[in-house]
């Protein structure tokens, strides 16, 4: 996969071209009474990310409307986006779209019918994205039918392409690569401009280097990819393994190809769904196009999206994806791990642990899955078995401790506190806060949990004001600072913050319920019970409710 700063502003001016039929079918008369219920379910399971739901929800409302525009653009989309074989039912009748011309084209090429493909992608439009993909599309399909030679010459022209030359220099040299025409290939994949190391890429230029007998120049492209991006450190020895096997072995997967390297260039938010569908088109033509899986799980896991942490909807259709690959794929370690978050993430830590743990084994000294390890352990409160993978990553990362190592001393630390080893855990996180001094969560840990022992309050007021200056709009920092200055009789400052911290944190029990402490502090004892109360209905845990609990017998007054 190939992706070049530059494209994205072209290609979103293509998005139209590429929906443009179904635009149309939106126009078209609302469906049915009988039709009307599916309809809406449909458009609900749309919003709420759920396009399989939604396809079974079109197709039903199209059994009382079957020639309903509206709900043949719409169903049709869904199925893109879920993979669903509706799609190519529903293709037909979406004529002139570039979408449907793409999916027929797919069908074809899948079937051996290279001719009738590359008849469905020539009626592709040639402008704005569809004209980027087209030539990629026909070149393929040219060589499917044999033609390789017609195939590089149809990309020649646009080798020099402002932004996108590049990917076709890439694909022309698959071409030869895949054609064993070795002089063009070398020349082809010699004139390729320097890029950054990514998967596929480096996959690609490892293999040819490999199969000319220069094995330290594929090796090292593999190392620079896995310097580039540390999580590829699992795939290492599986990718090593293979490292001289071909990656194209038919125009189908030279077709896949193309559609990665697209998906892989649409960096723009609003271009999310067309990511989606290209890579559902690779996949389909190549369902052990790995590299794809990962990219469209992240996708449809909600894992792009740093607004917003990931439904459990979105999750199990990222497992969906992920989950035919074997453990015999070298990439199998990278996918394993993505896995083990969602299902931490589906409340489901054991399972998740269960995947880590083969890896563990293969790799004991991998810090990257020791943490994540330690991260699930303490999130389902399994702390001593948490301590122990933190333990060996940090061993693992040997004397002096590197900078980069404060989490995994924050994280243990928590862990020790957690399990009622305070002393442990203060060593922690005062080391932590050695390699990470300016750390506001490390520095919010250690000031709160000194103030809540009542000591060290003036050190803590001290850190938790710097910690403020480097996360201003943080609550969980406010509410720390105001309960210091709670602890050290400063009420109305206390009453300040913590009105302030509620305001930002309105469903966090703890802050409503320190809030009430100052409100019962500066003698507000209505105002007290009203924020104690509050706390309560924000199921608190154990310890907290039981101190709310205490508070509201001691301080409410009778009815």
């Amino acid at each position: 996969m190939v992706s070049f700063q530059g494209v994205g502003r072209r290609m979103a001016m293509g998005v139209c071209v590429l929906l443009s039929s179904c635009a149309a079918a939106g126009a078209g008369t609302a469906p049915g009474h009988d039709a009307y219920g599916p309809f809406l379910a449909a458009r609900y399971a749309d919003a709420m990310g759920d396009p399989a739901a939604a396809t079974d929800y079109y197709m039903q409302a199209l059994k009382y409307a079957p020639h309903n525009p509206n709900l043949i653009g719409e169903g049709f989309l869904a199925a893109l986006l879920a993979g669903s074989p509706q799609a190519a039912a529903l293709a037909p009748d979406v004529p002139g779209n570039a979408l449907s011309a793409m999916l027929e084209g797919n069908l074809a090429a899948a079937a051996g019918r290279y001719g009738e493909a590359e008849q469905d992608f020539g009626a592709l439009p040639a402008d704005d994205l569809t004209g980027l993909i087209k030539p990629l599309l026909l070149a393929w399909a040219q060589y499917g039918a044999g033609e390789t030679q017609r195939a590089i010459a149809g990309l020649a022209p646009h080798f020099t392409s402002d932004a996108f030359g590049p990917v076709y220099v890439l694909n022309a040299a698959l071409i030869a690569d895949a054609g064993h025409d070795q002089s063009d290939a070398a020349k082809l994949y010699g004139a390729m401009a320097p890029a950054a190391p990514n998967l596929r890429l480096a996959q690609i230029v490892a293999s040819w280097d490999a199969r000319s007998g220069h094995l330290p120049a594929a090796e090292a492209e593999l190392a620079a990819l896995v310097d580039a991006h540390p999580d590829m450190q699992l795939a290492l020895p599986g990718l090593q393994a293979r490292i001289a096997q071909p990656v194209i072995d038919s125009a189908a997967d030279g077709l896949a190809e193309a559609y990665l390297t697209l998906a892989g260039s649409l960096q723009a938010p609003q271009q999310a769904f067309l990511r989606v569908i290209f890579l559902r088109f690779a996949l389909a033509l190549r369902p052990d196009l790995t590299a794809a899986r990962l990219l469209l799980a992240s996708i449809v896991g909600g894992g792009e999206n740093e607004q917003a942490p990931p439904t459990p909807t979105q999750m199990q259709h990222a497992l969906a994806v992920l989950s035919p690959v074997p453990p015999s794929d070298p990439l199998y370690g990278p996918v394993a791990l993505q896995e083990a978050g969602m299902l931490a993430g589906l409340d489901q830590p054991q399972k998740a642990i269960a995947l880590l743990r083969p890896l563990i084994a293969a790799a004991p000294r991998n810090v990257a899955l020791l943490q994540v390890a330690g991260d699930i352990e303490r999130g389902a409160h399994e702390n001593q078995a948490a301590i122990a993978d933190y333990d060996s990553a940090l061993a693992a990362l040997g004397q002096p401790t590197p900078a980069g190592a404060w989490s995994l001393l924050f994280d243990r630390g928590i862990c020790e506190d957690e399990d009622g080893d305070w002393p442990a855990a203060e060593r922690d996180m005062v080391a932590a806060r050695g390699l990470a001094p300016n750390q506001p969560y490390v520095l919010n840990y250690l000031a709160y949990s000194w103030a809540l022992r009542g000591e060290k309050l003036d050190q803590a007021h001290a850190m938790l004001t710097e910690a403020l200056s480097l996360d201003p709009h943080d609550g969980a920092i406010i509410d720390s600072l105001g309960y210091v200055e709670l602890r050290q009789g400063q009420t109305k400052a206390a009453l300040a913050d913590l009105i302030h911290a509620v305001e930002l944190d309105p469903d966090d029990a703890e802050v409503n319920a320190h809030l009430g402490d100052a409100f019962a502090k500066a003698g507000e004892g209505l105002q007290a019970d009203y924020q104690w109360r509050r706390a309560l209905s924000l199921q608190p845990d154990d310890k907290l409710r039981a101190q709310i609990t205490a508070d509201l017998a001691h301080d409410t007054p009778p009815a």
